[in-house]
């Protein structure tokens, strides 16, 4: 599978229940810890847009809220893949590291 990702993107949710399932190919939890993270935010993300609707005298105050969480998943994103490539489990396109051939 390939993940595609550049600077300022996010990663699709299938890329990274995908780097989940590869992430134990290091001894250290920080890919977990991180896509743990990137689950928070995309839940304040989703919550954030109820509130645009149920709140709307406080509709800026949610969208700029949103708009901060998105820019945080797009780093988290970058840092994921950034990671896995430091860490051997997706190569430098991007594709996940066949674990047959380790």
């Amino acid at each position: 599978m390939k993940i595609t990702i550049t600077d300022g993107t996010q990663i699709s949710n299938e890329a990274a229940n995908e780097l989940r399932k590869h992430a134990d190919m290091i001894e250290c939890q920080c890919p977990n810890k991180l896509l743990d993270i990137l689950d928070v935010v995309r839940d304040f993300t989703r919550y954030t847009e109820d509130c645009i609707e149920k709140y709307p005298e406080d509709r800026d105050t949610h969208k700029w809220l949103k708009s901060s969480a998105i820019n945080i998943d797009q780093l988290l994103s970058t840092t994921l893949v950034h990671l896995a490539r430091y860490e051997g489990f997706i190569d430098e396109n991007n594709n996940i590291v066949d674990r047959q051939n380790d």
